[in-house]
């Protein structure tokens, strides 16, 4: 008899979240945010918070994420902390964030310099007409990018009213400037917009499963709910000029893994992508497909 009320309880909570994951496609195909009651039934389940008056921890959340990856059958390898003790890497984040906040000024020097990484060439960028903050902006973009040993040469020609840049020809560096910096810029604007409802953040998390197989998350997050209830999250950050034919299938699979529903995953990208592709990427991996202006509301949903 046991047996029975178990499994109707789960059939109940099974109906209850495929009518939730329904509501929320409608409200995206409406234009419309998912409402609370639905974040509250995600697909992730939540676990609540201690029975004291105290607000979860990190230590909660620790617990939480452990509990959860087992039950899951998967275990993390290895991950990132947002938080490194490197200087050089603290520097490249911190100017990540600056990037990312001035986008519409800097992408234009990214592209350049990301087209030229698999085989370094000058670079010049055009200052003539600009405004003396847009100048400012890039100045201090390729002087940063130079000081964290990103490029091999980076010169600032007043008169000419130009910039000349050429990369470095290392990993670490094409990392950096096909995408990576993007990952960091998401990682610090997700703490930024969610405060101390963040508890956990880990970022290039690699995840292994029981079989041996591997996946990974960019950014994995664990957020306590206006209850306390504490919500595993993961983003998954892309530049549009650096996608693969694969990808779709991975965040699919990751999804698949950590048993997430739309609400609790998204894909990331800098600039908000068309209807079409959006709506492309969301049938072939069950997440949201952002702009990063998008960020703050899908974070509020969480």
């Amino acid at each position: 008899m046991r047996i029975e009320v178990c499994k109707e309880g789960d059939l109940h909570s099974l109906l209850g979240q495929i009518l939730d994951e329904l509501r929320a496609i409608r409200g995206l195909l409406e234009g419309r945010p998912a409402a609370p009651q639905q974040a509250k039934n995600s697909a992730a389940p939540a676990l609540s918070a201690p029975p004291t008056d105290a607000a979860p921890t990190a230590q909660h959340a620790e617990a939480y994420l452990h509990r959860y990856l087992t039950g899951r059958q998967l275990r993390i390898v290895e991950a990132m902390s947002l938080e490194p003790e490197n200087e050089v890497v603290r520097g490249r984040m911190q100017l990540a964030h600056f990037m990312g906040q001035h986008y519409a000024l800097t992408q234009g020097m990214l592209e350049e310099l990301r087209a030229t990484l698999q085989c370094p060439r000058p670079v010049f960028v055009d200052l003539a007409g600009m405004p003396e903050k847009a100048i400012s902006v890039l100045t201090s973009t390729g002087k940063r990018l130079s000081d964290l040993y990103m490029l091999q040469v980076y010169e600032y020609h007043r008169k000419e009213r130009c910039i000349r840049l050429k990369a470095r020809r290392q990993p670490y560096v094409h990392n950096y400037l096909s995408g990576g910096w993007f990952e960091m810029y998401v990682a610090q604007e997700a703490r930024k917009l969610l405060g101390a409802r963040l508890l956990l953040a880990k970022r290039n998390v690699k995840l292994e499963a029981a079989g041996g197989a591997v996946c990974e998350a960019d950014l994995l997050l664990v957020v306590a709910d206006p209850r306390g209830d504490l919500r595993l999250a993961v983003l998954e950050c892309k530049s549009a000029n650096a996608l693969y034919d694969d990808e779709p299938r991975q965040v699919k699979r990751l999804n698949s893994l950590l048993n997430l529903g739309m609400q609790r995953s998204a894909v990331v990208f800098p600039d908000p992508p068309s209807p079409a592709f959006a709506d492309r990427w969301f049938q072939e991996t069950g997440s949201q497909v952002i702009g990063r202006e998008q960020l703050a509301q899908f974070l509020q949903g969480l």
